[in-house]
């Protein structure tokens, strides 16, 4: 391999059938992806050398003693080095329930929403008896 030049071993995540890629870039920033099945493992490779991206799914933390985290996620992905930032916002915060499923908690973090992923009811104490 030249000068410059990088060679990363991937599992696609692109679709379920997890096909072993190489990914390489060469001196001249040229990118080649060998061993995907379909484009969309040729699109994950590219990706993932340039600018890898996930989802992120995460705890915030309630004002309730019977519920005290609420989980969310981002509704699509973001890069990898913005993670850190988010997670840092979301364990800073603190929410008052009721919460839905699918409720906004943040509009716009790098180009994703970040949503509740489960209803959490009002917090109440149950009545006895």
């Amino acid at each position: 391999m030249a000068p410059g030049a990088s060679s990363r071993e991937l599992v696609c995540i692109a679709c379920p059938i997890g096909c072993r890629m190489t990914v390489a870039m060469d001196a001249a920033g040229a990118i080649t992806v060998a061993g995907n099945r379909c484009a969309r493992g040729d699109a994950y490779g590219r990706e993932e050398i340039l600018s890898p991206k996930r989802v992120l799914t995460a705890v915030v933390q309630t004002d309730s003693a019977q519920f005290p985290c609420v989980p969310v996620r981002t509704d699509r992905s973001i890069r990898r080095e913005k993670m850190g930032q988010l997670l840092g916002e979301l364990y800073r915060r603190r929410v008052s329930l009721p919460v839905r499923e699918g409720q906004v908690l943040i509009e716009d973090f790098d180009g994703a929403r970040v949503v509740f992923t489960r209803t959490l009811p009002p917090d109440e104490v149950p009545a006895v008896g």
